[in-house]
Order: structure tokens, then C-alpha cells, then sequence
């Protein structure tokens, strides 16, 4: 490993332990913590602007180090990217829930169909007790918008820890982190397949630091769901189409939007379309029944929507068009929004240069014009992309950097913290342009024997990295 490796490595490393050490004393953490007595965390606690400096801090060495291990990459082994991905990682394993606190939703579900009740038509209120304490008031009355594999899982977990929350968050860490190693495992594969480097997808899809912060630390279900979606991909690619197709209604079975996945695999394996039929189909009743839960999951999904964080563009621009008496726009602009966004997706599926990145700019077109979206969202589609483009578009790095500082690691989104934000994301800049090492120097050209052939347009500098 030479010094620039090094130099990353111990960066990433040093960012992960700060936001690591923030997430003890202002991570989303339950009312009832039984670690809030320990002397160190004790002593952390009293001071929690502090806390949240020390996360931006962290997340700015994170970035940086992540944007600078860019011009490395041909020089490093895929199993050098999955041991950077272990430094970087470790330290959020062992912290408590941060950025979110979308897992005590998730124990609150698993409990309620643990006791019988229907989490879909009921919230977590209907529950009471500890578990439905931490619950954010949002989510209080909302039926759980998650499909019936995930919460057949969480009662699992309820039944395996009882009411010991602590317990019970680590069984989601631990399936979260599932999710992340099937990335892990299959991206490579799936990447080399479409003619992308291994480690150009490993970078960008599994070092995002939107992976570090929001499915190991933030352990969102997402993290399961397209574990599940890329390794249905695998299973195409490796020319096991039902298998994949059994694998993806899995994971819309976690949550909807893995369900497009199906049609990447029928393009892959064009021939197979009665096969991929059936055995999603199959897959999809066969699990809902099994489950012994309702179909109301689907009517559910709607859930999200009441979410403002003002990331999503229809909803901001509803509300802004409200604010000035427009009557009733928001509904109006969310459906024009989301028919766009569905045409700009069928559009992505034709016109991409191979089916994975089809995925990917197809869920980005949804995700994008839907009338929510989260910083973790974005990776339903970073991460086929990551596999299916040769080159990344610049605005999909610096969007995983803006957005890893949106969010407090408290859960909350960072309005008030916004000049924080901005400060140490100027350090992540300032630590690229620092600690980047020099461009290789490029190799002398060489005189063609023949005259060579009419060169295609060159791709813009400004829209890759």
C-alpha cells in the first residue's frame, strides 16, 4: 500500500470515529439509554453543540478522504477498496442509531404485529409502551409504509430481543449490514460485466459515504432492499434470471421501488421472459401469503409524502405556490411531477447505454420529481449506476457530499446548523485540494501506422469525474 492509500485510509478512518464519538452524545438515541450513565458518555452529553460539531468535522474528513481515494483507484485492488470499506465502517458499527430515528419505527412495527395488530391501518400510538415512545410524533398515527417481508422481519427480531431496545436496534444494524456486503459481494461482478473497473463501483457505490452514514450508521431498511436488488442483478448477470427474479420481488417486498429492477433483469436475459414471469410472480404471492399480512402495505406507501424536509422539488414548489394563496396546488403538482418523472424513467430505460444504468437513471428520474425524498433514497439509484456507468457524473459526487451534511446526527434535518454545515463542507473541499495526490502524467502519444478513424465527440470534462 503506497503513502497515498495510507494517508486515505487513516483520513476516512479518523472522520468515522469523530462522527463515531458525536453519535454517543447526540446520536438518535432512546429515552430509555442504559449506557447514560457511563462516565465518558456522561461528560459527552453535557456539552451536545459540541457533539454536533464533532459529527461535521467527522463527515467532513469522511468526504474528503472519500473524493481524494478517487485518483487512486487504478492503482488499488478491489480487496483494498473492502478493507478501507472496514476501516471506515467499524466505528459506526458500534454507535448508537444516527441520522434517523426510523429504527425505533421499525421496533414499534415488528412489536405491533408481534402483538396482532394491523400496522397497516393502525400507527405506532396503537401500541404504547416504550416502544412506540420513541417514535418521532410524525410517525405516531401513520401506518407503517414498508412491505410484509420487512415487517414479518421485524417482529422476528422483536420476538428474538423482547423489550430490550438496545438489543433490538443491534438485530437491525446487523441486517442492515447484510444488505451492504450483498452490495459488496455482487457489485464487482455486475460492474466488470457492463465494462466499468471494479473498483470505480466499489468506490462509488459502496464507499459513498451516503452508504457509510445512512445504512451502517442510519441501518434504514434500504440497506436491505438493495442488497437484495443488486443481487438479483448478480443472478441475471450470471444467467440465473429466476433466481433474480425471486430475489428482486424480495426486495419489493421490502419496499416497493426494487420492483422496476424486474424489468433490468428481463433485458438481460431477454429469452427468459416467461420464466422471470413466473417465478416473480410466484415469489411475490407465495411471500405476501406466507407473511399471513394484508396487501395494505400498498395503499400505505403514501405514507413518506408527509414528510417536508424541502429536498423534494413538486412538494417545495407546492408549498411555495401555497404560500402565496394558490389554492390546492400541492396535489396537482406532486401527480404532474410524478407523470414526469415516470416518462423521464421509461426514457432512462431505452435510451441508456446497458440495463443496470437504465435502473439507475430510472430510479434517479422517480426519486427525483417524487414528493419525497430522503439523502439515503438516492441510493436505490447510485448504486446500479455505480455498476452500469463508466464514468460518474459530477453532480452524483458532490450531491452524496452535500447530502451527507444535511441531516443532524440527532436525525433531525439541519436548518438552524446550515452554517455548520456549509463551514466543515468547506473543509472537505479544502482537505481534497490539500491532500489530493498529483494527476499521473499522461502517456506520450504515439504516431498511428494507418490513419486513424474519425474520433468520436469527446464526453465533456465538466459532467464526469
Amino acid at each position: 500500500m503506497g503513502r497515498p492509500d495510507i494517508i486515505n485510509r487513516t483520513l476516512g478512518f479518523a472522520g468515522s470515529v469523530a462522527i463515531a464519538l458525536s453519535g454517543l452524545a447526540a446520536g438518535a438515541l432512546p429515552q430509555r439509554d442504559p449506557f447514560a450513565s457511563w462516565p465518558l458518555i456522561r461528560e459527552l452529553r453535557a456539552f451536545p453543540p459540541v457533539a454536533i460539531a464533532c459529527a461535521y468535522v467527522g463527515i467532513a474528513l469522511l468526504c474528503g478522504a472519500w473524493l481524494r481515494l478517487r485518483s487512486t483507484l487504478e492503482q488499488q485492488r478491489p480487496a483494498d477498496l473492502v478493507r478501507t470499506l472496514l476501516c471506515w465502517a467499524g466505528p459506526l458499527v458500534l454507535v448508537p442509531p444516527m441520522f434517523s430515528q426510523d429504527v425505533y419505527s421499525y421496533l414499534a412495527q415488528g412489536a405491533m404485529v408481534h402483538e396482532g395488530l394491523d400496522s397497516y391501518k393502525l400507527g405506532p400510538s396503537a401500541l404504547g409502551g416504550h416502544f412506540a415512545a420513541d417514535v418521532p410524533d410524525i410517525w405516531q398515527n401513520t401506518p407503517a409504509p414498508y412491505g410484509p417481508l420487512f415487517l414479518r422481519g421485524a417482529a422476528a427480531v422483536v420476538n428474538l430481543t423482547g423489550e430490550h431496545v438496545v438489543y433490538g436496534v443491534w438485530a437491525f444494524r446487523l441486517i442492515a449490514l447484510a444488505g451492504v456486503a450483498l452490495v459488496v459481494l455482487c457489485l464487482p461482478a455486475i460492474a466488470t460485466r457492463f465494462g466499468v473497473p471494479a473498483q470505480r463501483a466499489l468506490w462509488f457505490g459502496a464507499l459513498n459515504p451516503l452508504v457509510l452514514l445512512h445504512l451502517v450508521a442510519g441501518m434504514h431498511n434500504d440497506a436491505l432492499m438493495i442488497g437484495l436488488m443488486i443481487a438479483g442483478i448478480y443472478a441475471a448477470v450470471r444467467r440465473y434470471p429466476a433466481l433474480g427474479a425471486v430475489l428482486i420481488s424480495a426486495a419489493a417486498l421490502v419496499k416497493a421501488p426494487a420492483a422496476l429492477a424486474l424489468l433490468t433483469v428481463l433485458v438481460i436475459n431477454p429469452k427468459a421472459w416467461a420464466r422471470i414471469g413466473l417465478a416473480a410472480g410466484a415469489a411475490l404471492a407465495g411471500l405476501q401469503l406466507a407473511s399471513g399480512l394484508s396487501t395494505g402495505w400498498i395503499a400505505a406507501m403514501g405514507t413518506p409524502t408527509s414528510v417536508r424536509n424541502g429536498l423534494s422539488v413538486s412538494t417545495d414548489l407546492g408549498m411555495l405556490l401555497s404560500a402565496f394563496g394558490w389554492p390546492g396546488p400541492m396535489q396537482i403538482i406532486r401527480t404532474v411531477a410524478a407523470v414526469a418523472g415516470l416518462l423521464l424513467a421509461g426514457w432512462a430505460l431505452l435510451r441508456a447505454p446497458n440495463p443496470v444504468a437504465g435502473l439507475g437513471l430510472a430510479l434517479t428520474s422517480i426519486i427525483m420529481l417524487g414528493p419525497v425524498m430522503h439523502p439515503w433514497y438516492l441510493l436505490w439509484a447510485f448504486v446500479p449506476l455505480a455498476a452500469g456507468l463508466r464514468q460518474v457524473p459530477r453532480a452524483a459526487v458532490w450531491g452524496s457530499v452535500g447530502l451527507s451534511l444535511f441531516l443532524l446526527p440527532t436525525g433531525a434535518p439541519g436548518y438552524p446548523q446550515a452554517v455548520i454545515g456549509a463551514v466543515f463542507g468547506t473543509v472537505a473541499g479544502l482537505l481534497y485540494l490539500r491532500l489530493r495526490p498529483p494527476a499521473p502524467e499522461p502517456a506520450p502519444a504515439t504516431v498511428p501506422a494507418s490513419p486513424p478513424a474519425p474520433a468520436t465527440a469527446p464526453v465533456p470534462a465538466a459532467v464526469t469525474v
